[in-house]
Order: structure tokens, then sequence, then C-alpha cells
């Protein structure tokens, strides 16, 4: 087993499956003339207001009032770290009816990426590695009439989960410091017919996410001994991808590598503004991509935000009928985009940053 270090290269999120509303589970407030978003605790309102002011809360709340003017009126000598469960700087404006997208946190609230989705993320860099070794994709990925990476995914790892090779790699929670988070506001980077400007705020989302430069550490090992005694046992089990972590951070560098590469390349070529701070963005993660040293550190993408591309690995690119079959299938009854290039748009915060971009570094290897 071995300690890896995760730092985020940039903000990251994954999300909770909660909406967070404003006047009624957030508050814009200023800590030292900082705009910082606070998450009400309601055990801590109930504390600060007490039973006597309980219904003009309820009244408040049902008439979305302002509930930071509320909390001045009722409780005037308290702060806000007084009733929040957490507060996070604000690197947007705070709009009416807003609602935050919240980030995954445990039962101490500390923020963190799960194991699952840190291994999910290997499993799409080792799948879109292994693919060349499959015969006849095309006719692989159809399904019932939907198209889907289950049977090329059962012949390179295992028919089913029992048997699924990629057991052998084990990946443990990541978590952060309480205040890692901050919120910031999605665009899109989007192509639209006769607009010269990339840029899309008309379907913004609030986000929050585990802030950049933060910093953990998680446990990782590839189960070498435990697969060779598999292997012993019943050898038809199927060959496992990688031998060792530097193995698998050598692959996943270059996965990453290949795939910023690609970002950079394709929006340099448009003729339109907006992009360009995009680009300059993923010429920034190139450099930590290429300043990462051979089988001790790598650059994954994980997350929000991380596009089709990175979610899939975009191995599908290369089939033959990735126009006829895949493109239609990834938008479906949506003929307003035929003429675009797939895919069409990218998620990025309003300041141009972009998200889900980790290093991930070996501090001892014990595996």
């Amino acid at each position: 087993m071995s300690n890896i270090k995760i730092e985020t290269l940039t903000p990251v999120h994954i999300g909770s499956g909660n909406l967070l509303y404003e006047n009624l589970d957030i508050i814009q407030v200023n800590i030292k003339k900082v705009p910082h978003i606070v998450v009400i605790s309601e055990e801590k309102v109930w504390k600060v207001l007490g039973e006597q002011h309980l219904d003009n809360w309820l009244d408040a709340i049902s008439k979305r009032e302002n509930l930071s003017l509320f909390l001045e009126k009722f409780a005037p000598n308290v702060t806000s770290k007084d009733y929040a469960k957490r507060r996070m700087p604000l690197y947007c404006e705070l709009s009416d009816n807003d609602t935050l997208k919240e980030c995954i946190h445990n039962g101490l609230g500390l923020p963190y990426i799960p194991g699952s989705s840190i291994k999910g993320a290997i499993r799409t860099t080792i799948l879109a590695s292994l693919t060349d070794r499959v015969s006849n994709k095309e006719t692989k990925i159809q399904e019932n009439g939907r198209v889907k990476a289950t049977n090329i995914e059962k012949e390179l790892f295992g028919k089913d989960p029992n048997s699924d090779i990629l057991r052998f790699i084990q990946v443990g929670d990541a978590y952060f410091e309480k205040e890692s988070e901050i919120a910031i506001r999605l665009i899109n980077l989007n192509f639209r017919l006769n607009r010269d400007s990339l840029r899309d705020n008309s379907k913004s989302q609030l986000v929050e996410a585990i802030g950049t430069e933060s910093e953990s550490k998680f446990h990782l090992k590839v189960s070498r001994e435990y697969y060779d005694f598999v292997k012993r046992k019943y050898p038809q089990a199927g060959d496992l991808p990688v031998s060792s972590i530097c193995d698998l951070f050598g692959l996943i560098n270059e996965h990453t590598r290949k795939l910023v590469e690609e970002e950079i390349d394709y929006w340099s070529k448009i003729d339109k503004t907006g992009g360009e701070e995009y680009v300059e963005e993923m010429q920034k993660i190139l450099q930590k991509v290429n300043d990462c040293e051979t089988g001790k550190s790598c650059v994954l993408r994980v997350g929000h935000a991380s596009g089709w591309r990175f979610i899939t690995g975009a191995w599908t690119e290369k089939l033959e009928n990735f126009k006829d079959m895949v493109v239609p299938a990834s938008r479906p009854n949506n003929r307003n985009y035929e003429e675009y290039d797939f895919p069409k748009t990218r998620r990025l915060d309003e300041d141009s940053y972009i998200l889900g971009f980790v290093k991930l570094t070996i501090t001892n290897n014990q595996s």
C-alpha cells in the first residue's frame, strides 16, 4: 500500500447531489471585506435565535426574506461563524434565486474526493489505452439499439464485477481540510451560430469546489501478490494491465498529455474570440504534466465539468462509425447541433479556470 499525495491543480467538484438555495441554505456575507458564502447550520441558527423567535424564522423562510438581515435583527451580536456549517470565498457575483451545487463532505464536514471517483478516472484511462487490442469495436459498442462500452469493458476487464481485473487496483478516499472550499460560477465555452464569441453565460451554474493548491493524501495499491494468487487458482483470469503504481502513473500521465495537447491544438485553430484563456489554462496544465517525474507522479482529471473527452477517454473518436453512431447517441433528439463538431462545449469558470485536474505523487512505495 502506498501513500499518495494529491494536489488540486484546478478547482475540483465532486457533487453530493444536493442544491443549496439562497436565503434558505446559503447567504452571502463579507469576511474581512472579502465576499463569502455561508452554508447555514439549522442547529446553530436554532441555538442563536432560541424558541421565542422560531415563528419569525419560519415566516422569513416562507417569504424568502434576506436571511442575513433577519439574523442581524433578531441576533445582532452574533457573527457568521456562530450560525455557519461552513464558509467559503465567493469568486463571482451572487444572483437572485441562485442555487449552489454542493460538493461532497464526510460526517465530520470534510470535503473529499472519493476513491471511487479517482478509480473511475483511472479505469477510463486504462480502458482508453487498451481498446486497440479489441477487434470489431464498431459492432461491439452496439447493444439493443444503444451505444455502450459494456462489451468492450467485459472483454478487457472481465465479464462481471466478481471477475473484474481492476479490483486488484485499490483506491482510498482523499480528505481535505475544512474551509478548503470555494464558490465559483461555471459558464460554457460554446459554438453558437452568428456569434463571434465562444463564451456563453446563458446557462451559468454556481458550484462549490475544493480550491486550487489544496493537498491531501490517500492510499493506493496495485495488489500484485493477490492477483498472482488468483491467477494461479483461476488461469482464465485476465491479464493485469499494470504491474505497479509506477506503471500506472506513467500510463495516466501519457493519457492526460495526449488529451490536453489535442484540446490545445483544436481550440487554437478556432477563429472566434473567448477561447484564448482556455488555451492558456490548458497550456499551464500541459506544463504540469510535462514536469511530472516518470513513474513517480502524474496528472489526472476527475469530477464535474471534466468534459466528454476526459470522462470517456475519447477512444471512440477512432471508430469508423463514430460520427454515425456515437455522436447521435450522445446528442439524442437534438438536431440543432448536427452541423457542429463533437463535443462542442467546454465548462470553465468566469475567470476561465478549468476544473478537475489533480496531481498525484508517490510519497512512499510499499507495493
